[in-house]
């Protein structure tokens, strides 16, 4: 049965991506942020289409954003993707009490590889990201000097994987790495895989025994953080890419994790389309009150003589 199911997505999939191209002809798929104050009590039910839209420059895109705040504060982790260099970058922007930026996305990490979701943790009373750089096959570390805009690489935690979208938590008392990975049968749009050591910042995790977790495109990726909502549920946000990439998000609450056994169960979802006429929708992130989101919508492509 799972093999068939993976088959219908993938019929859907391939009829999604030749209607896709027609629109993309004369149009490009951008996309954006969405940002707003929120309660715990929303954590577990998001209304991305009560949040306010942060528009990118037309010739780039924002993306997998990461909230943060220091003091009075608040920040903006993000993908950011010129389209001139095809290779995205991680940008910060900073938002005043109105929740608008007050300047321009300023780049904190560009190297010579694509990066992107810049997944933020504190750890110890040092600040941590680790952006995704799948392409290089390996998932870093980098912890930050000054912030906002500089960080310094501390170590590779899992080499020799093409894995997307690193999460990293701690749950009864060990720390887990979970991610997209292109590995066997699974693929960087469909799969689960979890790892574990006794700290984030070992470069020793070992690989679930079960691993992938799970294999669906309809909510295999991560999509933001994991975080625990306000009836004390461990809440795992999730891509889902049926019929296209980013069409939609789903919430599984993780009801069994150990090096041994892992259960999860859907408790939420949304697409675009139902949540602000959007093409896309795939991530969220909340940090002190600060929910931000991202989604997609087609512009006009520019003209050319």
């Amino acid at each position: 049965m799972p093999s068939l199911l993976g088959l219908h997505a993938r019929l859907v999939r391939a009829r999604q991506k030749r209607r896709d191209a027609q629109d993309e002809r004369s149009h490009w798929p951008q996309w954006f942020l969405l940002a707003g104050l929120r309660e715990r009590e929303a954590w577990s039910h998001p209304d991305p289409a009560g949040l306010t839209p942060l528009w990118p420059p037309a010739d780039s895109f924002w993306a997998d954003p990461f909230a943060w705040s220091l003091g009075e504060r608040r920040f903006i982790f993000l993908e950011e993707y010129p389209c001139h260099t095809q290779r995205g970058r991680i940008s910060v922007l900073e938002l005043g009490a109105d929740l608008r930026p007050l300047g321009s996305a300023q780049s904190v990490l560009d190297e010579d590889r694509h990066l992107s979701y810049p997944f933020l943790f504190c750890f110890e009373g040092e600040l941590y990201m680790v952006p995704e750089s799948a392409a290089s096959r390996r998932v870093d570390l980098y912890r930050c000097q000054s912030f906002p805009d500089r960080w310094t690489h501390v170590r590779t935690l899992i080499a020799g994987l093409q894995a997307a979208d690193a999460t990293l938590f701690e749950h009864e008392g060990r720390w887990w790495l979970f991610c997209s990975a292109r590995q066997g049968r699974a693929r960087l749009n469909n799969s689960l895989l979890a790892f574990h050591a006794d700290s984030p910042l070992s470069d020793r995790w070992l690989p679930h025994a079960r691993n992938p977790l799970v294999r669906d495109y309809g909510g295999g990726r991560p999509g933001g953080r994991v975080f625990v909502d306000e009836q004390g549920r461990l809440l795992r946000p999730a891509q889902n890419s049926v019929p296209r990439y980013g069409h939609g998000l789903v919430l599984n609450q993780v009801q069994a994790l150990t090096p041994e056994h892992y259960r999860e169960r859907r408790v939420w979802q949304t697409t675009g389309a139902a949540s602000g006429g959007w093409r896309a929708l795939h991530h969220l992130d909340w940090h002190q009150g600060l929910l931000v989101m991202d989604a997609q919508r087609l512009i006009p492509r520019p003209l050319t003589s």
